[in-house]
């Protein structure tokens, strides 16, 4: 076998793996039946072939018969004795070559086995077991309910594109934004969240939001929105954080910030208290300071406890009627919540 041969057997060998690899990583079925991605007749086929060639080593050529064969022939045997001493170490190479081959050939066969079985666990186990299943519930009722509580800041960007949302985790808000017709995208660096936001269809950016911010035009968004994101940051990145929105917002452009409550009572007090992810909690004037010294008009507080949401003093609606028992009953503006009882609140403003 020539060299250019043995090249594209490999060639062809690892272009079928690669494709075996892919088909299998597709379609859990197929890792769940057992099918192995290396075929033992390739490898066999493979080895074959590196037999024959050590056996066409110092090979004479047939001929017609004839006088002048035979003359050939004898002179060719006379040469083949004679250089004996290269044929046969070549010989031993390649029959060393073929042996490897086999046993490679047998080791990934068996890992392509191992692997065929670890894959069908999984999936038994991603199917079958009531901790994953508990936790795919916990998952989807958790995106529920922070779907319901955030559904009212939809009405605040109505007519306002393109809307971002920074620090989108896995795309609860983009979801109420998609459904309401409002084109949208996240800015996330969590790759896992990324992952889990574009399986539902969503465009999300994976990456440091504000390297974006930086590199975006000025005043290319129509709104923006930012919940659970503040409170990470240091003062100062807090600041430049709402500097940074204001300069891309278009003019009546329209952001919210949603942080935590700093002023709640236990025991979600305590509770964020005991997160050392949350650097600086930030009180909602300070928070409405910083927007009013960045150019945002009309900055109002909104007041977050267990389903309600209370836009207070705000003269705005949201067009989303939210009663005191957060049931969907009752005015547009409902009575204000004691701040010390609201676990979070909201800040939002529109650009001048």
């Amino acid at each position: 076998m020539e060299e250019q041969e043995v090249l594209s057997t490999l060639k062809a060998h690892v272009a079928r793996y690669q494709t075996a690899s892919s088909s299998q990583s597709a379609s859990s079925s197929q890792s769940a039946g057992g099918k192995t991605l290396i075929d033992p007749g390739v490898i066999e086929g493979f080895s074959a072939a590196v037999w024959n060639s050590s056996n066409a080593v110092g090979h004479l050529n047939p001929r017609n018969p004839g006088l002048l064969n035979q003359a050939i022939q004898a002179c060719k045997r006379v040469l083949q004795r004679s250089l004996s001493w290269y044929t046969r170490p070549l010989q031993v190479f390649h029959r060393n070559v073929a042996q490897a081959i086999e046993q490679q050939g047998q080791a990934i066969v068996q890992q392509g086995q191992a692997i065929n079985a670890l894959q069908s666990q999984l999936v038994q186990l991603s199917t079958c077991n009531p901790a994953s299943i508990a936790l795919d519930e916990a998952l989807e009722a958790a995106r529920l309910a922070t779907q319901e509580q955030q559904s009212p800041y939809v009405q605040l960007f109505r007519e306002l594109s393109p809307v971002v949302d920074l620090g989108c985790g896995r795309g609860e808000f983009l979801e109420l934004l998609r459904d309401a017709g409002i084109e949208s995208y996240g800015v996330d660096s969590d790759h896992a969240a990324c992952e889990a936001t574009r399986r539902r269809r969503l465009t999300i950016l994976e990456g440091d939001l504000f390297h974006h911010l930086r590199q975006l035009p000025e005043r290319s968004l129509g709104g923006i929105f930012a919940a659970r994101l503040i409170e990470y940051l240091s003062p100062h990145m807090q600041s430049e954080f709402v500097s940074l929105c204001s300069s891309n917002l278009k003019p009546g452009g329209r952001i919210v910030i949603e942080t935590i409550n700093p002023d709640a009572d236990s025991p979600f007090g305590r509770n964020w208290r005991l997160d050392p992810s949350h650097l600086h909690p930030i009180y909602p004037e300070t928070l409405r300071s910083i927007l009013d010294s960045n150019g945002f008009n009309d900055s109002h507080i909104c007041i977050l406890a267990p389903h309600v949401i209370s836009l207070v003093n705000t003269g705005v609606s949201t067009g989303h009627n939210v009663g005191p028992s957060g049931n969907g009953r009752g005015s547009d503006v409902v009575s204000t919540p004691d701040v010390a009882s609201a676990p979070a609140y909201a800040v939002f403003g529109t650009r001048a």
